[in-house]
């Protein structure tokens, strides 16, 4: 199935982001939209303990709404003398509605005098492409640098639990949500050893971050954003795989979603993933990018990402690797006109 002229809908609000993400694809031969263009596009929960988990929910959720081609990302930033924090808090590790400078500045803080022997980080993101309409095609296998998944629909039931306070139980039985995040905090939360790290304030805020996050899943939480369990019980064992492996759908899809009537039973993934090592700067330095691009200076570069052209930091970003990855395996998966 030739995928040329399809939408694909960038499933995000940032807008420097988006303008990122369209950059990277604008070498595609289809129409690039993003999840502004849907004003019904519930927001997603982002509760997963891996940022593949967190960027797979918002291409399913992008794609089950639109029922066209969805392509999500998640990053985190991994810094050695922070016991790998702020990891998958990247974006609110300050705490929620952090701005960028509230976060690097959180960051700056908590490394206090550490030594620049110490100060290794890394940027990782991970890339998921989401087709609820694949069609007959059949992919030959994996591509190189990425992976391949046929997804169940999790919303092709309309059928739900008379209760909805059942639900967090009836998820977590399926998916050992609670399980996964307490192996991923004890993992995380040990003890670190970096000199001059501020070890004290760190297992604090590490603390907070967990406290805050909404670990319930299989519905909408309270700000009215859309919450699901981990995404791998959906996993089909081909495109023919039409049994629908749950009893009940998570709640939260509008039901006037365009996507609807439009979404196949059986759906196609791809993800990838790209990384880029660098150095924590002491201080902040240049005017692009955003996140936390002021302090990250790349191995071999004296510069850091906010004072490289866009062109120039596409070319090495862990996002740019993550997207090139992907959409190069859409075009060997759907055919070279893809």
């Amino acid at each position: 199935m030739n995928v040329a002229r399809r939408v694909l809908v960038l499933a995000s609000r940032n807008p420097d982001k988006v303008r990122e993400m369209r950059e990277l694809c604008a070498d595609g031969p289809w129409e690039v939209r993003s999840a502004a263009d849907y004003p019904g596009l519930p927001e997603v929960v982002e509760d997963g303990s891996t940022i593949l988990g967190n960027a797979t929910r918002k291409a399913l959720v992008a794609a089950a709404f639109t029922g066209e081609i969805a392509v999500a990302d998640d990053t985190s930033l991994r810094v050695r003398a922070l016991n790998d924090l702020p990891d998958v808090f990247a974006a609110r590790f300050a705490g929620p509605g952090a701005t960028y400078a509230d976060n690097c500045r959180l960051l700056a803080s908590l490394m206090g005098e550490v030594p620049d022997g110490f100060r290794h980080a890394v940027f990782q993101t991970a890339a998921v492409w989401v087709d609820p309409r694949p069609g007959a095609m059949a992919p030959a296998g994996a591509p190189a640098a990425a992976a391949v998944r046929w997804v169940h629909d999790p919303f092709r039931l309309a059928v739900h639990l008379a209760d909805p306070a059942d639900a967090e139980a009836y998820w977590d039985g399926l998916s050992d949500h609670r399980a996964v995040w307490a192996s991923y905090r004890a993992a995380i939360g040990a003890p670190g050893v970096a000199p001059g790290a501020d070890q004290q304030r760190l297992a604090s805020v590490f603390a907070g971050l967990c406290d805050d996050a909404r670990r319930e899943v299989g519905g909408p939480s309270a700000s009215g954003a859309l919450r699901l369990p981990d995404v791998r019980i959906w996993t089909a064992a081909g495109p023919d795989d039409t049994a629908v492996p749950t009893r009940i759908s998570p709640d939260g899809l509008p039901a006037d979603a365009p996507g609807r009537a439009a979404c196949a039973p059986v759906w196609l993934e791809l993800s990838s993933h790209g990384r880029l090592h660098g150095t924590i700067a002491a201080s902040p330095a240049g005017r692009a990018g955003f996140g936390y691009d002021p302090v990250f200076r790349p191995d071999g570069l004296d510069r850091t990402l906010a004072e490289m052209a866009s062109g120039e930091k596409n070319a090495i970003s862990h996002r740019g690797r993550a997207l090139r990855r992907l959409l190069d395996a859409a075009r060997k998966v759907y055919g070279p006109a893809a």
